[in-house]
């Protein structure tokens, strides 16, 4: 077995570990909260004997940790329960429909700011001390400055308001698609792309700056070599390593980026819904979406730390892998 195959195993087993772990916790922080489930249920008319009836009906008598293991036990089967406020709805039928459209917001999002960040990390770096590597590095900086929700009120008003090149809210028209709707993705995507690409292209700047300096390249340039072709086809090639880690560890924490985001602009994702299950205090609710969103940070991860090794001749050959 190589150190590949071992790893992957190593971090399947992690996973399944960290889910374990952060599912109970999520179970416990979500039965700390304030508020009846059986009274939001039937509403605050109700008597004490139907709120009785219903808290004996689903079990919400029973000890915390039994509840738990019943709760494990219906994700394991996919049965991710009902929602409290839409009245007993199933949550699979709310929930897939919600993370299908934040995947295609954080794919919009992906598409433009990797390539523009990788693109401007590199142009830093290779003009290190620069007027171009002096404005790249000060964007960089604002743009890491600015939270989600400020990016996004400046883009409404600049792009929205101003220009009306784009509608202020990100809502999908009943009877529509988000695929016949694609514009409205454009200032959600803009707003995480401008947090994203601070920390993209400054992690990709210092790695250029790091690679360029180093003997291999140096004696590659002194040789004689096209100062191009010692970049995109010597230097690139490693100073990719580092950037890829922080793209996969930023994926994870892009889903919880969304929520800011969809709740800004009204786009009917995961992080919206999220929103509107902790104003409803819809417990079943909650619990899905944040188990979900820990799920895909783990997965990005996981994914982050595999790609590194495959990439990393160090890791790779070790063992006597050829």
């Amino acid at each position: 077995m190589n150190r590949i195959t071992r790893l992957v195993l190593q971090r399947l087993g992690s996973l399944l570990a960290t889910l374990v772990i952060m599912s109970f916790i999520i179970f416990m922080l979500v039965e700390i909260m304030p508020g009846d489930v059986a009274q939001m249920i039937l509403g605050q008319s109700a008597t004490e004997e139907a709120v009785a009836a219903l808290r004996e009906a689903r079990g919400l008598n029973d000890p915390v940790l039994q509840r738990y293991v019943r709760w494990v036990g219906a994700l394991a089967t996919g049965d991710l329960g009902e929602s409290i406020y839409m009245q007993g709805v199933a949550i699979n039928s709310i929930l897939w429909r919600r993370v299908g459209h934040s995947l295609v917001l954080a794919l919009a999002a992906f598409i433009l700011f990797v390539p523009l960040s990788i693109f401007l990390g590199v142009l830093a770096g290779v003009k290190e001390k620069k007027p171009t590597d002096s404005v790249i590095s000060f964007f960089g900086l604002a743009t890491m400055a600015l939270p989600e929700f400020v990016s996004g009120v400046i883009l409404i008003t600049v792009f929205a308001v101003t220009l009306d090149w784009f509608p202020i809210v990100s809502v999908i028209p009943i009877g529509e698609t988000l695929f016949g709707n694609l514009d409205i993705l454009v200032l959600p995507a803009l707003s995480i792309t401008f947090v994203m690409f601070g920390y993209v292209s400054r992690m990709q700047r210092s790695s250029m700056i790091s690679v360029m300096n180093s003997d291999y390249v140096r004696a590659a340039i002194l040789k004689g070599m096209p100062r191009r072709y010692v970049i995109f086809r010597h230097a690139l090639k490693n100073a990719l390593l580092p950037t890829i880690t922080i793209i996969g560890m930023n994926m994870g924490w892009l889903f919880g980026g969304l929520v800011v985001v969809e709740t800004l602009f009204g786009f009917p994702g995961m992080g919206s819904l999220l929103m509107t299950a902790i104003k409803t205090r819809d417990v079943p609710l909650i619990e899905a979406c944040v188990l979900l969103i820990t799920v895909i940070y783990s997965l990005s991860t996981m994914v982050t730390d595999i790609m590194y090794s495959y990439l990393n001749p160090r890791i790779r050959y070790q063992g006597g892998q050829r």
